[in-house]
């Protein structure tokens, strides 16, 4: 059975920016402490990568390195991470991609899908890393 969730990529990553808030604002964790806490570390290379890529997240190479938070918490939205780690939020490629369905002069739902798609942007917009990480 399948169900509407997040990628495991987007799971670690949410875990990953929260354990970085709770470490403290450019305060380093190392990749094994983050693999003690149940992160398995071929998914943190990617995931950081792409966090480093969108400037959320610093890496320091080196003895003492890991990955740290760059920003302040409070001003990282969860669509953002979203946005990062999976692409557009949305619930069905037209709505996220713009594609030309063959069906969308006839489509019954493609209205709902895009209310349903903003709603839960909405959503994901008022939360924020300090949330995530403080369990709000």
């Amino acid at each position: 059975m399948s169900s509407f969730r997040f990628r495991k990529k987007t799971d670690y990553g949410l875990i990953m920016v929260s354990l970085l808030a709770q470490r403290g604002r450019d305060q380093v964790m190392s990749v094994r402490e983050m693999q003690e806490m149940g992160l398995p570390r071929s998914f943190l290379v990617k995931i950081a990568k792409s966090l480093v890529d969108a400037g959320i997240v610093g890496a320091k190479e080196g003895r003492g390195g890991g990955y740290y938070l760059k920003g302040k918490p409070e001003r990282v939205t969860l669509k953002k991470l979203v946005e990062v780690l999976e692409g557009k939020v949305a619930t069905t490629a037209c709505v996220a991609h713009g594609m030309k369905c063959p069906m969308a002069d006839k489509c019954p739902h493609r209205l709902v899908m895009k209310r349903l798609s903003d709603e839960l942007e909405g959503v994901l917009d008022r939360y924020t890393i300090s949330d995530l990480s403080k369990g709000k």
